[in-house]
């Protein structure tokens, strides 16, 4: 009986110790696991029982990922590939690990994921492709995935969303995507199942403008799906999911913009070519101000011939005997006169400025722009009007002068 214990000890001692590095135990699950984390393996090491269930090989030395290494395990359910080599998968056209239901790939060197890269095993639910330069997807790389619940892609280089990517994965339920450089999400991503339970989209560089409609209408019906991340803990934030452009809107939650803020971003800097516009005017506004005193230079000239006609007005004196009074008013006519003079002050500039009278027409009223955009008129138009209400004046105080003297005159010959 004793030689019987013995051998049967030696045989499990022999069994426990034919892989080297590698110990069994089992997973939350109760099923058989082979841990060989950090053993230096870059393939599938031989000796292992085939009723194993749990592979786990992160941080060794795995340069590909051969599907067919792992037929052996008739039973398997989960392969942890984390933090190794594996560049690239290669399609498989038959379904060779149909009982496969996680697949970890975190943190290997994978640039792209071809249509159909997990063909071999359809019936996965867990796909963990986190912390790779995965620059490029497709609407098929996850075709006959029809089982996934959850799929983590987060920190990776992804720029564009294919549009039918989700359309496999009716069964999604987790969707990690944060850390990427997603800048717009496709209208309709989410057709195939409206609402996912746990989002995972932040650290992105959303582009807030109109195309981005889509998620914004998304968060508003579904923000209690959006979480955050610390490790193990979740927590819902929808506020998480914050625009990068343009700047007047970078760091906003875009679940909080209205449509009219998503649209109008995009013509911010028209009135900043406004405002250059209208900053080139003042400079030519300074010449308008010397040209207007040879326009009162035109004026002056006008009242000359109204002075000659009011001489008119003395043919009744005529019949009238000659009397000291007519000297007397002869004072009063010259008196508006001499206010006319008052006007002539600015024609001491003109001989300085004979050359700017061609620039009227062109530069007076084009080029002064009131604050808002619109024109002023020139000062020149302001001037004139001066001078004839001056001009007015003057008449109407010799009209007066004369009907005065007329009057007096007339009580002189009656009296």
């Amino acid at each position: 009986m004793q030689p019987f214990l013995l051998l049967f000890l030696l045989s499990q001692v022999t069994v426990a110790t034919a892989v080297a590095g590698c110990h069994s135990d089992r997973d939350k699950d109760h099923r058989p696991r082979k841990n060989c984390t950090a053993a230096g393996f870059s393939d599938v090491p031989a000796g292992l029982e085939p009723t194993t269930k749990v592979l786990l090989f992160p941080h060794n030395l795995f340069s590909s990922l051969s599907w067919s290494s792992y037929q052996n395990f008739t039973e398997i359910y989960e392969i942890d590939l984390t933090g190794n080599k594996v560049p690239e998968l290669t399609p498989s056209g038959a379904p060779v690990l149909p009982s496969l239901g996680v697949l970890r790939l975190g943190s290997n060197r994978l640039t792209s994921l071809p249509d159909g890269s997990f063909s071999a095993c359809p019936a996965l639910t867990e796909l963990h492709l986190s912390n790779n330069a995965i620059a490029a997807l497709s609407d098929q790389t996850f075709s006959g995935l029809s089982k996934l619940e959850i799929l983590d892609l987060s920190s990776n280089h992804i720029r564009v969303l294919p549009r039918l990517m989700l359309h496999p994965l009716p069964a999604i339920e987790l969707l990690y995507i944060e850390y990427n450089k997603i800048t717009v999400m496709p209208d309709n991503w989410f057709s195939q199942k409206e609402e996912v339970p746990y989002l995972f989209l932040s650290a992105n560089p959303w582009a807030c403008s109109c195309s981005l409609g889509y998620l914004h209408s998304y968060l508003d019906n579904y923000e209690h799906n959006v979480y955050v991340r610390d490790g193990p803990i979740y927590q819902p934030d929808a506020e998480s999911v914050v625009c990068d452009s343009p700047g007047s809107l970078k760091g906003k939650p875009v679940v909080e913009l209205k449509e009219s803020d998503l649209c109008s971003s995009a013509t911010e800097a028209g009135p900043a070519g406004d405002a250059l516009m209208f900053t080139d005017a003042p400079p030519t506004t300074s010449t308008p101000s010397t040209t207007t005193a040879p326009t009162t230079t035109t004026t002056p000239t006008t009242p000359t011939p109204t002075t000659s006609t009011t001489p008119t007005t003395p043919s009744p004196i005529t019949t009238i005997p000659t009397t000291s009074t007519p000297s007397t008013t002869t004072p009063t006519t010259p008196s508006p006169i001499t206010t006319i003079p008052t006007t002539p002050s600015p024609t001491t500039s003109t001989p300085t400025t004979p050359s700017p009278i061609t620039t009227i027409p062109t530069t007076s009223t084009p080029t002064t722009y009131e604050p808002g955009g619109g024109r002023r008129r020139g000062k020149s138009t302001g001037a004139g009007l001066f001078c004839f209400w001056l001009f007015a004046g003057c008449v109407l105080l010799c009209v007066a002068s004369g009907a005065s003297a007329l009057a007096t005159l007339a009580r002189l010959i009656i009296w």
